[in-house]
């Protein structure tokens, strides 16, 4: 594993934590749990920042190889995950298909980061 691979590495750690949190928010009808609302959106901001260096570091050092756009389909997962986390929390009632979408670009961000990872460990 390279010095790149493991910035994959903790941001993949920081999405399952953040999976994790979100499922047991999805039992939970509203309110949602503070506490444990908290802790998502903290794993939400640290993922987010963690990307924001990630994307700086490989669009100002490489072209557009592999990695790069396994990274630009994390952020455009990430803006689905912020479009709808907020629509959730803000809407009384929700379309049955929002949840879904939420779990899905979640899903999308791990498979990403996970082509990343893998990638970015290849001269490709």
């Amino acid at each position: 594993m390279n010095a790149t691979q493991l910035a994959f590495v903790v941001e993949g750690a920081i999405v399952l934590a953040a999976v994790i949190l979100g499922a047991l928010l999805g039992r939970k009808a509203k309110p949602y749990g503070k506490v444990k609302l908290g802790v998502h959106l903290f794993f939400f901001l640290w993922f987010t920042m963690g990307y924001y260096f990630i994307a700086q570091v490989l669009f100002t050092a490489h072209s557009l190889t592999g990695t790069g756009i396994a990274v630009i389909v994390m952020g455009l997962a990430l803006l689905v995950q912020i479009a709808t986390g907020i629509t959730l929390l803000v809407k009384k009632e929700r379309a049955a298909w929002l949840p879904l979408v939420h779990g899905a670009s979640a899903t999308v961000l791990l498979v990403a980061d996970l082509a990343a990872f893998l990638l970015s460990g290849t001269k490709a």
